[in-house]
């Protein structure tokens, strides 16, 4: 195989990579503020560019070396940004598989887990995430939402009141807190 990206040193592919990522970071600011104003057109084309990145990353993935990882990654965000959950759940596996303590990728698959409701693994993920990012109220807040999914109200309340120790502007906690409460006060006032 002898293509466009077979010559590149893995210093190579790591600065583009890395420029991906950071392009990623940028177009997703875009896409908010397109979504935001309801700008369908300028959203098209912000998703376009996404889906070619997270394309690209894919293709580099492909070519045995170090850089795996990252390839796996980039792609992975640039799907999870244009709501791939799937796919992008496969590709924060493949991360995991190069680095099992990679706790970014915990923590981006245990959202895209939480959007195709796989709570059980959402749970795991989670717990995971918690473990690499213990005072980050986002990673509390996701693990409260799976135990909240799985009927584990005790321990989803005490995960979300951990959430908004940490982030108490946070409003799906806010929301999920709200909910949680009323299913814990319900049984007793009957």
């Amino acid at each position: 195989m002898d293509g466009p990206y077979t010559r590149l040193t893995e210093a190579d592919y790591n600065t583009k990579l890395r420029e991906m990522g950071n392009y990623l970071w940028e177009l997703e600011q875009d896409l908010l503020t397109a979504d935001a104003r309801q700008d369908e057109t300028t959203a098209g084309q912000v998703h376009q560019k996404i889906s070619s990145l997270a394309v690209k990353a894919d293709r580099f993935f492909e070519i045995p070396g170090k850089h795996q990882l990252l390839a796996a990654y980039v792609s992975g965000l640039g799907l999870r940004i244009i709501g791939q959950w799937a796919e992008a759940s496969d590709r924060f596996l493949n991360v995991l598989k190069l680095s099992p303590t990679n706790g970014e990728a915990w923590l981006e698959l245990s959202w895209c887990l939480a959007e195709t409701e796989h709570w059980e693994e959402c749970e795991m993920a989670a717990r995971r995430s918690t473990e690499f990012f213990p005072e980050t109220g986002a990673v509390w807040g996701n693990l409260a939402l799976a135990l909240e999914k799985l009927g584990r109200t005790t321990e989803a309340l005490s995960s979300v009141k951990t959430a908004l120790s940490l982030d108490p502007q946070d409003t799906r906690s806010q929301g999920l807190l709200s909910r949680l409460e009323e299913i814990d006060v319900a049984p007793r006032g009957k």
